[in-house]
């Protein structure tokens, strides 16, 4: 499985004053490089820092029927935003262990555990704290416990193991004692005591929606990411087995739920689309959404909240979020955790609607392109500058130090910096013609066969039926 999931920071808003505060999750951009590789160009919402590394859409991420790279809001992603809006310090990542604090809140919200109006008291867990609530939830539910010592550990990281057990809490499925296997390959770090749990929890299948296999198996902690997808999974999967669930939750059978069949305004595309870009649509039939029945004709309001573009066998993707609907002077939020949404209705742009845009879309992707080659090598040349001065100063040290020694190898590491910069701009040089010349056959290839974009795009007049999961 090739699982990447994108890091999202931040936090979803709604109602007209929030949209123009949203700010863009993320965007990437394709920048082809040497030998037919590709890698991508990520800007983050919250800084202004450039990484390259190849971004893949993850395969569970929840797609619109009929456009497969099209994505709306997922549980996991809304509950990393949570644990991100609420990270102590700057070295958050999603990549880290899970925190015991950070399993609680995703349990509680995962599993919609009833709040409770007493709850145990720790040292370490006072009333401001921000997961206060959710740890009160899931001990008054018997799926976490404290300590002998009336703590509760809040910032401790939480073993894979410990994860399994804690959620073989939950629910009941036969299952055995063998040493824990995942598609064929053992799962390290998993003692002999909590054999039973793990198998538990690979019997109900929901370790396919966790992202990176080879961590899933080989790492001793799961990451937040991780949690997230693998609780998300658990609540589809005690929604659809409600017999499964033990007395620790109270598990409906169905989803509380409203939808939408919307036809759609604007483009949106991959190919085209920013992030932070707003669009519009409209109710095609009437809507009850929050209480309230909207009529047909009443605006849906919308942002883009992540762009990947297309690249080298990477078709891109973008993700939409359905933030509100408006009737005349009511607004109503809509909610942010979409359960199914599918296509109803595709439609391309006409010949002459891409003949008249072809050259100004694809200029731009050119000079973007050739933008991004020149930048990387200034950054390629103004590292291999520094690099070079140290070694050419560690040379003199060195000699005047009377190591000789040293000197003559810091010396032959000058040269190693110097050939390092010349193959470093040839294959950049290389991957920047070569991207210029993928993006013109992009372009005539979207002239000629629109199709091919189209599961990466929403056009006008197309219809969407969106049904969101309401508390």
């Amino acid at each position: 499985m090739r699982k990447t999931l994108l890091t999202l920071v931040s936090v979803a808003a709604f109602g007209v004053a929030a949209m123009a505060a949203d700010a863009p999750q993320f965007q990437s951009y394709a920048h082809p490089t040497l030998f037919g590789s590709e890698a991508q160009v990520q800007v983050g919402a919250n800084s202004d820092k450039i990484v390259g590394g190849k971004i893949t859409k993850a395969d569970n991420a929840k797609t619109i029927t009929g456009k497969d790279n099209v994505l709306v809001q997922t549980f996991a992603k809304k509950e990393m935003e949570k644990l991100a809006a609420n990270a102590n310090g700057s070295s958050w990542s999603i990549k880290s262990p899970v925190l015991r604090s950070e399993l609680a809140q995703t349990i509680s919200d995962g599993l919609e555990l009833a709040e409770v109006k007493t709850a145990d008291k720790y040292t370490d867990v006072p009333t401001s704290y921000w997961a206060k609530d959710a740890i009160d939830r899931a001990l008054s539910a018997d799926i976490m416990i404290g300590y002998p010592d009336k703590s509760f550990k809040p910032e401790q990281r939480v073993t894979k193991a410990e994860v399994f057990c804690t959620l073989a809490k939950i629910f009941d499925v036969p299952t055995t004692k063998n040493v824990p296997a995942y598609n064929g390959k053992t799962i390290q770090h998993i003692p002999t005591w909590a054999y039973a749990a793990t198998n538990e929890v690979l019997a109900t299948g929901i370790l396919d929606a966790v992202p990176d296999e080879a961590a899933l198996i080989n790492n001793q902690y799961l990451s937040k990411e991780q949690v997230t997808y693998l609780v998300g999974a658990l609540s589809e999967y005690l929604k659809k087995n409600p017999q499964a669930a033990t007395n620790a939750v109270k598990v409906e059978s169905a989803y509380a739920t409203s939808s939408m069949l919307v036809k759609f305004e604007d483009r949106l595309s991959a190919r085209v689309s920013n992030a932070g870009d707003r669009f519009t649509a409209k109710l095609v039939e009437p809507a009850t959404i929050g209480g309230k029945t909207y009529p047909a004709g009443a605006k849906v309001r919308g942002i883009v909240s992540e762009v990947v573009r297309p690249g080298v066998k990477n078709p891109g993707y973008i993700k939409v979020q359905f933030k509100e609907v408006v009737d005349g002077d009511t607004v109503t939020a809509l909610p942010d955790v979409v359960v199914e949404a599918a296509a109803q209705d595709t439609k391309d742009p006409n010949f002459v609607a891409r003949v008249v845009g072809a050259p100004l879309s694809c200029a731009g992707r050119i000079l973007g392109v050739a933008g991004r080659t020149v930048g990387q090598e200034c950054n390629l040349a103004s590292n291999a500058v520094e690099e070079y001065g140290d070694r050419l100063s560690n040379t003199l040290v060195d000699k005047f130090s009377l190591q000789p020694v040293a000197g003559l190898k810091s010396f032959g590491n000058s040269f190693v910096t110097a050939g390092k910069l010349v193959w470093n701009t040839v294959e950049n040089a290389t991957g920047g013609v070569f991207g210029v010349g993928y993006e013109i056959l992009d372009e005539v290839r979207y002239l000629f066969a629109p199709g091919y974009s189209n599961n990466t795009s929403l056009n006008p007049k197309e219809t969407v039926k969106v049904t969101f999961q309401e508390k």
